[in-house]
């Protein structure tokens, strides 16, 4: 009877058993398939943006040649003037003006198409010239001079571009107060010069053209309108305020439209397929690239650009021992990418087994390495830029 039992017992314990692993093997097979299906839906999602992205860029591209063909009409096919990193550029909605302001040197040139009737008139001509400085003092700006069926353009930013940042011939500054008296004093002490165009079209069109500076301090008036945002993303991602602020006035001398022929767009001139996918995936968007509007905003532009430089730090330099040296490489790599500075010390691309080269050196001795060693646009680069980290240091005192 005892073995009966015993039998008994092991039968229902094996029936258990097996009855316990079937379920543990079907809740197995459940996670298994909905790990496979989130995968698949990923996938989807990923590749559902990146078809996205393409449609932008492709409407993108469609709307920017109608626009250049438009103006070269009107003002000649080699003579149409853009945005760079350093200069803003826009054009009145009808095309027949245009502002091209160079951050860097600090100079701002009004162009405006007259008709030969209004070119007879020095006051018709005044007062045009008058109408277009206000108009360019109060714009805020705006993100392109077209819109398409993916994007339309909006204003760079909530207050003007150049607020602060023009002076009268007699040293003040123009602000709401004293517009009106400010402008017309510009003028009246401003040379208009007449200058002949020739459109695509054949027809030859008559120029006023009016030439500005901008105030002798107007990068620190601009950097100090982004102090807010460079503040809260470097306190967030630990970077030096000084370092994202030389690094914005080397990229774009502090331009909100700067776009390089790369193209990479705003302050801090982030590239969408590179930069900005990286950026975009590490803080979690709900886009795979960034659009060119989205960079133009001033705070995701800074956004995205201190936490690159986070980004390079974290992922290439964390092992590097002098915080001076290591501020040195992600300089070098916001230029020219960890490959090439990988590549300059070991001629590969592996930045990691570079790093107990990078150790054995002193700061100063990696720094003249660099200069001799990198290419020559990023050896201009990394002396700019630490050379503006300790002019803002002394800034932020």
């Amino acid at each position: 009877m005892k073995k009966i039992s015993l039998i008994l017992v092991l039968l229902c314990c094996n029936i258990l058993n097996a009855q316990t692993e079937s379920e543990f093997e079907k809740y197995k097979r459940e996670q298994e398939a909905a790990m496979k299906m989130m995968a698949s839906n990923d996938s989807v999602s990923i590749a559902n943006l990146e078809k996205e992205y393409q449609e932008y860029i492709k409407a993108e591209q469609e709307a920017y040649d109608n626009f250049v063909k438009e103006m070269s009409a009107m003002w000649g096919g080699d003579n149409v003037v853009e945005s760079t990193n350093k200069d803003w550029v826009e054009y009145s909605d009808d095309g027949t003006s245009r502002s091209k302001v160079d951050f860097e040197k600090g100079e701002v040139t009004l162009e405006i198409i007259v008709t030969p009737d209004e070119s007879k008139s020095e006051e018709v001509i005044e007062n045009k010239v008058e109408d277009k400085i206000k108009e360019l003092l109060i714009s805020r700006g705006k993100t392109k001079d077209y819109d398409t069926p993916k994007e339309k353009a909006v204003p760079l930013q909530e207050t003007p571009v150049l607020e602060n940042q023009v002076q009268t011939p007699s040293g003040e500054t123009i602000s709401n107060n004293n517009i009106e008296e400010g402008v017309k004093e510009i003028v009246k002490e401003t040379e208009i010069v007449k200058e002949e165009i020739k459109g695509d079209d054949g027809e030859t069109r008559e120029v006023v053209v009016v030439k500005l500076d901008l105030a002798p301090n107007h990068i620190k008036t601009r950097a100090e309108k982004y102090k807010e945002e460079v503040e809260k993303y470097c306190r967030k991602y630990d970077v030096e305020p000084a370092l994202a602020y030389a690094v914005m006035q080397t990229e774009s001398s502090f331009n909100p439209k700067a776009k390089s022929y790369v193209p990479a767009y705003g302050l801090m001139q982030i590239v969408p397929a590179s930069a900005g996918k990286d950026c975009a995936q590490s803080l979690k968007k709900s886009f795979s690239k960034p659009t060119a509007n989205y960079l133009y905003e001033p705070e995701n532009n800074i956004e995205m650009g201190v936490h690159y430089l986070y980004l390079l730090r974290k992922r290439y330099y964390t092992k590097v021992e002098n915080p001076d040296s290591r501020d040195l490489c992600v300089i070098a790599s916001y230029n020219t990418g960890a490959g090439n500075v990988a590549r300059a010390l070991r001629g590969d691309t592996k930045i990691s087994k570079a790093i107990p080269q990078i150790n054995e050196m002193s700061y100063d001795e990696l720094f003249k390495y660099f200069e001799k060693k990198l290419l020559p646009e990023t050896q201009n680069y990394i002396r700019k830029v630490t050379e503006r980290m300790n002019d803002f240091r002394k800034w932020m005192k």
